[in-house]
């Protein structure tokens, strides 16, 4: 079974000062105009008090304690979206241990997770984009300090806390989930799959929003920013069509769409009404890799562009197969959903018929 190879050249503006986000559907469970529900829904799912980001209910999943998954789906049904506009999905989420009825004291494991799912198709097809998991015992609350974001891209990233305990104030209590959808879609749904099993357990969810971003323009006019797999390298270029007063670019890179580093600095032209081709070899390879780019004007205002990513299969080592429930199994004989696990201690949800 192997894995696609990725190779994207996206052209997302993500402009930091000059876009404008405007809130299209929003389910905050007290109040919405996009109703999402439990699918099942489950015994052990349901709306609870204890917490919320605006008062006074949360939609939970907790473990029920009889050592056998809990699992469900948090649906938010298909809407119809302007295809020139990009779109960013956002929700917030708290790992907890309030269904600690039975005196144990718990948390979220590894094998406890959410995943948002994506479908662009009116809610036939969903593709896993973003995995959030506890670790060993991990809990927190509804903070500002754990941001998940990622470009949808068809593939699953998994964000994990680096170890157990409370993550509230460490930035790897993921409570900010973001998935950026870019233009050309007309439809998007999305569904929440969450898992747990012991009591003590809790995945907890709220203010679940859709955003229009509607971008107002600088004075660069890009039409490309792409990646692709060379060799020995990866091989970032953009293309401008138009520059006024452009000083110069900043290209960053991430292993996981999170922590940002500068890898170099490019001048432009400043000036130019024709197209101008940019590029850079990236030879630090990594299996995934996220690209961003800043373009800086002479007066100091600037411009996000991305991320794009790049997979480079050839990194990424398969170590086992799982089914839904964590067990080891056999790809040769297995049939359904399974759950490719990698070195790098990713994972990605496949289909065997």
């Amino acid at each position: 079974m192997k894995k696609i190879l990725l190779s994207i050249g996206i052209l997302l503006n993500l402009n930091l000062y000059s876009q404008t986000e405007t809130l299209i559907a929003y389910d905050y469970i007290e109040t919405f105009d996009w109703n999402g529900a439990w699918f099942i829904p489950a015994s052990t799912t349901g709306y609870y008090s204890n917490l919320s980001v605006t008062p006074t209910n949360s939609a939970v999943l907790y473990g029920g304690g009889n050592n056998q998954y809990e699992f469900d789906w948090y649906s938010l049904p298909n809407l119809q979206v302007d295809p020139s506009k990009d779109h960013i999905f956002k929700m917030r989420l708290a790992a907890q241990k309030i269904t600690n009825f039975m005196g144990t004291s718990s948390g979220l494991d590894q094998q406890d997770y959410i995943v948002v799912q994506l479908s662009t198709d009116g809610g036939n097809n969903y593709t896993d984009e973003i995995q959030i998991t506890g670790k060993t015992d991990a809990i927190w609350n509804y903070n500002l300090n754990g941001v998940a974001f990622k470009v949808a891209d068809g593939f699953m990233t998994t964000f994990s806390p680096t170890q157990g305990g409370d993550r509230t104030t460490t930035g790897d209590g993921y409570s900010v989930i973001e998935l950026y959808i870019p233009q050309g879609e007309t439809d998007i749904a999305i569904d929440i799959f969450a898992r747990a099993n012991r009591l003590g357990e809790d995945w907890w969810m709220d203010n679940f929003e859709l955003i229009e971003i509607t971008d107002n323009g600088l004075p660069v006019e890009l039409s490309s920013f792409e990646g692709t797999i060379q060799p020995q390298s990866n091989h970032i270029k953009w293309i401008t069509q138009s520059e006024y007063n452009s000083d110069y670019f900043v290209l960053e890179k991430s292993p996981n769409g999170v922590d940002w580093k500068e890898i170099s600095t490019i001048s432009s032209a400043g000036n130019s009404t024709s197209e101008i081709n940019y590029s850079y070899d990236d030879f630090d390879l990594y299996p995934l890799s996220y690209y961003r780019l800043k373009q800086v004007d002479i007066d100091g205002q600037y411009e996000m562009f991305g991320p794009i990513a790049i997979t480079r299969e050839e990194l990424l080592k398969i170590v086992k197969y799982t089914n839904l429930l964590g067990q080891e199994i056999n790809p040769s004989t297995a049939k359904g959903i399974l759950i490719e696990v990698y070195e790098d201690g990713s994972i990605r949800k496949i289909f065997q018929p």
